[in-house]
């Protein structure tokens, strides 16, 4: 066999092989099953400031849960759970749903837009908070 026959069948081999291992992505690690089950979890709320982090990856959109606490922590805060639009995409483009609902901020509550993903959207309110 020359060495141009088995460099040739080294790169097939590295090609197949290379196409049966794919890189980790952060497509759906969340299904819309486990956004509702999210959801409905009640939850203690933190007993000082805001804190958030990424819970999974919906459609390949990060999932953030946050905690938004007023200066009555933890009587008078608010969990939310809604998707970071990415800076080149809106809401909607991501298969979200925008949705005003009210914040506390010191003594009052603001309104603040979240994109919520679509499974929850409709009934956010219903939620525990």
């Amino acid at each position: 066999m020359t060495s141009k026959a088995k460099i040739f069948i080294l790169s097939i081999l590295f090609l197949s092989l290379s196409a049966c291992v794919s890189p980790p992505t952060n497509e759906d690690t969340m299904t819309d099953a486990d956004l509702i089950r999210a959801a409905e979890q009640k939850e203690s709320a933190p007993t000082a400031g805001e804190q958030q982090w990424v819970i999974g990856y919906h459609h390949g959109t990060e999932v953030v849960k946050s905690f938004q606490c007023s200066d009555l922590c933890p009587e008078n805060t608010l969990r939310v759970i809604y998707y970071k639009v990415p800076t080149d995409a809106t809401c909607e483009s991501i298969g979200g749903v925008t949705q005003s609902i009210l914040v506390p901020v010191a003594i009052t509550v603001m309104p603040r837009k979240y994109c919520f993903p679509k499974v929850i959207a409709d009934y956010w309110e219903s939620y525990p908070q």
